[in-house]
């Protein structure tokens, strides 16, 4: 490469910007490229409740959680789910005991435990977190628990179904338009 060295990047030569442009395109390919080869830690671990290791972990006998876990209690489930991560992030395995509770916002369901870096990052959809999203450590344990927050509550699921938005004027519309091109709708001299 030949030319100033001190030139900024909007005042490169265009064959001197393609090959910078073209580094940069190889970069974010290898880039993501590592991001869809890993796996979520949480595969790698026990694909079930260890009982000795839930009982470690909350310091006492677990017999009575056993037994309101069976029975789909919350409160036995997430100490549960909480005993499973051992303080380690589903995605990273980066360990913490500031852990944060992942939730879908369609369902209001938690799907596992993150360290702050990865519930930041979950929302921008990398191959990494669209693994995680597809097999989640609540998938996993066949768990199924409610986000709750001190602060807003128990988090209500989106409406899955399609919404009635019939008095929207471009739904109006569309639904106008839609009668005029089925065979014997409305004549256009209306």
């Amino acid at each position: 490469m030949t030319g100033d060295p001190q030139l900024c990047g909007r005042h490169l030569p265009v064959e001197l910007r393609q090959i910078r442009d073209a580094g940069f395109a190889a970069l974010e390919r290898r880039h993501t490229a590592r991001l869809d080869a890993r796996v979520p830690e949480c595969w790698s671990w026990p694909q079930y409740l260890v009982w000795d290791d839930v009982a470690a972990y909350c310091g006492g006998p677990v017999d009575d959680l056993r037994r309101r876990f069976d029975q789909g209690e919350e409160a036995a489930q997430y100490i549960a789910l909480a005993a499973w991560h051992n303080d380690r992030c589903a995605v990273c395995g980066f360990r913490d005991p500031r852990l944060v509770r992942d939730h879908d916002h369609d369902t209001a369901q938690i799907r596992g435990l993150l360290c702050r870096s990865c519930n930041g990052s979950e929302p921008h959809d990398s191959g990494l977190f669209r693994k995680y999203r597809g097999r989640t450590p609540a998938k996993i344990l066949d768990i199924h628990l409610r986000y709750y927050t001190a602060r807003h509550g128990w988090a209500e699921p989106r409406i899955l179904i399609q919404r009635r938005l019939d008095n929207h004027p471009a739904y109006a519309l569309a639904a106008r338009l839609e009668q005029r091109l089925q065979p014997g709708g409305e004549s256009n001299d209306a």
